[in-house]
């Protein structure tokens, strides 16, 4: 979790005179072509060493160089166990949610979080919980069916649409009365194999309300995926994707494509999927991203993987690598329009680490750590606004997941 980069071992010395220290020079870059993410050492005046991260044009960006109190002016290099960065950041106010969460998302419009109980719950069993972003409280809860799992949100927030995992279905919940209503509930394409499948990732296609992406897939098998498929109002459109291997990860994308990841098997395919008048076509690309348990998310052209990897998908039939960063997490959330990504980091030993992340320069620009944070994993970092944050954390296999909620501590 402590991924530190190691700076490239051969210096690029300037000379200059009449100059005090904390004056950032652009320095001569290294010759050739860098791989995005590498960063390098660079002379600053008064003989300190600053850093320099490569682009995504694969070129050096700017020298960063200590500042007058050491820190350092621009890219941070430190690791996350404390906090760091030009910002100096110190953690957020944290509030853990009387919710044993399975999923959650974040409604702009509303400014509510969704989560889904599952059917063994103490409380909340078998429903979608609104939270309030600003006090952290639920506001309310509504019934929807047998092991709500996966949700997604139409982009224009009036239509929620819940996995049922438990009787292999989905369901529509109407939003726009103000309070989630449920309503019709469709049972779903059977897998490649003829078996029954529930439902994944979701994806509500941009500009519909009941057109729907997911993956399916199948209880007590491993792989456990069986295709994907997109659903119009509970009908099904013929083409599906094949099973096995293929789309276990599914996010959104521009219109016409939605864009998968293969993270339960060791061929670790990164799959752009076009949407059709009768269902989905398929390619798969290799060696984009990489890791078991490995999550995705679609912002602006990109794909963000929460093993460090980016993917310039802005020619969603030829996507390439566009960077890494040089730390994992757990859960990542774009900020656009900024060029910045939250990644929340945790693991068995070390303290939770929020990051913010230069999605540019792919070095970290600030980092907090949660030391009271009593979490083993954490899965679906979402957010409002860019201020209020929501992620499922849980200790162990043992521990009923549970939704911490939290104010944005580099916003301002």
């Amino acid at each position: 979790m402590r991924l530190i980069r190691s700076l490239v071992a051969s210096v690029v010395w300037l000379s200059a005179a009449g100059c005090g220290d904390g004056i950032r020079l652009d320095p001569p870059k290294p010759e050739g072509r860098c791989v995005p993410g590498q960063q390098a050492s660079c002379a600053c005046l008064g003989g300190d060493v600053g850093v320099q991260s490569c682009l995504s044009d694969e070129t050096f960006g700017r020298c960063s160089c200590p500042d007058a109190t050491g820190g350092t002016s621009g890219v941070t290099t430190g690791s996350g166990g404390g906090s760091s960065g030009s910002g100096g950041s110190s953690p957020s106010e944290l509030t853990e949610v009387g919710v044993e969460a399975r999923h959650v998302i974040a409604d702009p419009v509303r400014r509510v979080f969704y989560a889904t109980v599952a059917g063994d719950a103490a409380e909340y069993a078998n429903s979608v919980v609104v939270v309030d972003a600003a006090s952290a409280r639920v506001t309310g809860s509504v019934f929807v069916g047998s092991q709500p799992l996966t949700m997604a949100l139409s982009d224009d927030a009036s239509t929620l649409w819940v996995s049922l995992q438990g009787s292999y279905e989905i369901r529509r919940v109407d939003l726009t009365s103000g309070s989630p209503v449920p309503a019709e509930q469709y049972p779903l394409p059977e897998g490649e194999l003829g078996d029954l499948a529930y439902a994944g990732p979701m994806v509500v296609l941009p500009g519909t309300t009941d057109s729907v992406a997911l993956s399916l897939h199948r209880e007590d098998v491993s792989p456990s995926y069986a295709g994907s498929a997109v659903v119009d109002g509970g009908v099904a459109r013929p083409d599906q994707t094949p099973g096995h291997t293929g789309a276990s990860r599914l996010t959104g994308g521009p219109a016409g494509r939605v864009f998968g990841y293969n993270n339960l098997h060791t061929g670790y395919g990164f799959y752009s999927l076009k949407v059709t008048e009768t269902g989905l076509t398929s390619t798969e690309h290799e060696d984009l991203i990489s890791g078991f348990d490995t999550d995705i998310v679609y912002a602006d052209g990109r794909v963000y993987a929460t093993s460090g990897q980016i993917v310039n998908v802005s020619n969603p039939s030829s996507p390439t690598r566009a960077g890494e960063f040089a730390f994992s997490g757990s859960a990542v959330l774009p900020l656009a329009p900024e060029p910045r990504l939250l990644m929340l980091s945790v693991d068995f030993s070390d303290p939770a680490v929020l990051r913010l992340l230069d999605t540019e320069t792919f070095a970290q620009v600030d980092a907090v750590t949660y030391p009271d944070l009593d979490i083993e994993d954490a899965v679906d970092l979402v957010s409002i606004d860019g201020e209020s944050l929501a992620f499922i954390g849980s200790r162990g296999f043992d521990d009923p997941p549970r939704l911490f909620v939290l104010k944005n501590p580099f916003d301002g």
